[in-house]
This record gives structure tokens, C-alpha cells and sequence, in this order.
């Protein structure tokens, strides 16, 4: 039997689409619709809008116009060891996804995905291999490959285990001696993790319960939340501003949207007030649309 909610992308499903269009003139999803039809320059980001607007108005057309962008981009071509390469690796698989029951559905994308997950390598920076992870974790969704699955999600749990430190920094990336951009590179670290979890939620695997030490990926988070207000405290190195906080959540803060609906930290609302309408093409799409609003609570029936 299908899913009562199959999904329509790596983040998203039927329900998440079906509860914006039943509130498409309340807040916050009015705020997202004008995306949908915003000039991008980035042809990622264009034709991941392009598909979505196609999924929320149900009309192939967009999606006919994304599948296009798709089979001109060497979309696993460019993910080898590079960050950026890898984050945009994540968006084309994420566009993938969505395209899954479109009409204009290329069976050669799926070869494409399985060529490149052969060839990924692993790599001894701990950034780029939470991203690398999420990658994979894609591609093994995509594929239905338990291995890769399987690999990513080792990642995930070993970051929970080990490198996610009670207090919330991440070992070897916050608090690397002499390092630079340290709290883009939390940042980056926590939307990953946060990324995967959402996947394998949609997937059904729940990795955002999995803990050790009380400790899980909203340990992270709340770390990170905490000093996009209070910069100055940031301990482990100096001169991080307001301004370069709220620059790193404007260009990667997307997955905030999934944590408010999943485990919203103190104060949430406030960096959401400020940050909405928030959209990555790598970051979990424009997950104020798909993820703005909480879904109804289903109704516990009592005899008295």
C-alpha cells in the first residue's frame, strides 16, 4: 500500500503541499508564494522553484521547464570533495526528487546518480563530510540502495555519538585552533545534519530522535540559534557580528523551518519573524512554503 503522504521531493510530501495550498492567504505561506515566480539567476534555484510552484498549483508546465534545466546540468559531475560542489550536488538530487512521478521523467538521471555515487571519495574534513553524507543519503533514497543509506546514516549517528559536544558546538569544526569562519562552518554542519534527518523522516528512518548523552541534532541547533542573536559571545574566535550571523542564516538558514516544526528552540520565532521567507537550493528548497506551518494534531478519540 502507498503512503497515506508519498513525498514529493528529498523534504517535502503531498501533505506538506495540501496544508499551503489550504492556507495560501495566511501567514507564513503568503509570504513564500512570490519565490515562486521571483527571476533567479542561479538556474538551481530556478528550476527548483519552477517544480514547486508546478507541485503547489498542480500543472506539469513547470515541471516541463525544470526537467529541461536538469538535462543540461552535469548535476553529479560536480561533487567530488568540493563544499560547494557537494551543497549543489544535494539541490539537483533535491530536484530529482521532486521530478520522480512527472511526466517528464529521464530514466538516465537515475544513471547519472549512480555513477556519481560510485565515484564519491571520502574525506578527512568533517564539513564536507556531513555534506558528503547528505549527498549520499539523496542518492541512496533515490536509488532505494540500502549500502548507501546505510553509509550516510553511520555518518549522522557517529556525529551525534561523538563530535556533537553536550553544550552544542561541533568537535573539529567550532572549535578549530586559528580557524577561520568558524560559525559558518557550525552552521553549515548543523543545516546538514538537520537535512539528513528530514530525508530519512521521509524516508522512514528516524534519525532526529536518535541521541547519546541527551544529546541529539537539536543540541546543535540550539547552539548555533543561540549565538546568531549574541555574536559577540562567541568564544571561539573574535569579531563574529550580527551582520555576518544573519548573512550566513539569509544564504544557508533554511533548515530552521524544519527544526521549528520538529523541535523549535527559545526564541525561534523572533529569527523567523526576521528571516522569512527562507529558501536554499541546497538547504531543504523554500521550506517556509512546505514546512511554515505545523500540521493539525490528529485527534486522540476518548469513550468519556
Amino acid at each position: 500500500m502507498p503512503p497515506a503522504n508519498p513525498p514529493l521531493g528529498l523534504f517535502h510530501s503531498e501533505a506538506d503541499l495540501r496544508l499551503a495550498r489550504q492556507n495560501l492567504d495566511s501567514e507564513p505561506i503568503r509570504s513564500a508564494l512570490p519565490l515562486l515566480s521571483a527571476t533567479q539567476a542561479d538556474p538551481l534555484a530556478a528550476a527548483q522553484l519552477s517544480v514547486l510552484r508546478g507541485q503547489l498549483y498542480e500543472d506539469d508546465e513547470p515541471g516541463d521547464r525544470a526537467a529541461a534545466a536538469l538535462n543540461q546540468a552535469d548535476f553529479m559531475l560536480a561533487a567530488g570533495k568540493r563544499l560547494a560542489g557537494l551543497k549543489r550536488a544535494l539541490g539537483w538530487l533535491s530536484l530529482v526528487a521532486m521530478l520522480r512521478d512527472h511526466r517528464a521523467w529521464n530514466p538516465s538521471w537515475r544513471d547519472a546518480i549512480a555513477t556519481g555515487l560510485e565515484r564519491f571519495s571520502q574525506t578527512d574534513d568533517p564539513l564536507r563530510a556531513y555534506w558528503l553524507a547528505a549527498v549520499t543519503l539523496a542518492a541512496g533514497i533515490l536509488l532505494e540502495s540500502d549500502d548507501a543509506i546505510e553509509r550516510a546514516t553511520a555518518v549522522y549517528r557517529r556525529a551525534v555519538d561523538e563530535h556533537i559536544h553536550p553544550e552544542g558546538y561541533l568537535k573539529g569544526i567550532a572549535d578549530v585552533v586559528d580557524g577561520q569562519r568558524l560559525y559558518e562552518a557550525q552552521t553549515s554542519a548543523t543545516a546538514a545534519l538537520v537535512l539528513m534527518a528530514e530525508m530519512a523522516r521521509l524516508a522512514g528512518l528516524d534519525l532526529w530522535s536518535y541521541d547519546s548523552r541527551a544529546v541529539t541534532v537539536i543540541t546543535a541547533v540550539t547552539y548555533t540559534h543561540f549565538y546568531y542573536f549574541y555574536p559577540e559571545k562567541w568564544r571561539w574566535q573574535t569579531g563574529l557580528t550580527l551582520e555576518r550571523t544573519r548573512k550566513v542564516m539569509e544564504d544557508e538558514g533554511a533548515f530552521m523551518e524544519l527544526v521549528n516544526r520538529r523541535s523549535p528552540p527559545p526564541g525561534i520565532e523572533h529569527f523567523l519573524e526576521e528571516r522569512r521567507p527562507l529558501f536554499c537550493a541546497w538547504g531543504g528548497g523554500l521550506t517556509t512554503l512546505t514546512h511554515g506551518l505545523a500540521p493539525p494534531k490528529k485527534r486522540r478519540w476518548r469513550l468519556w
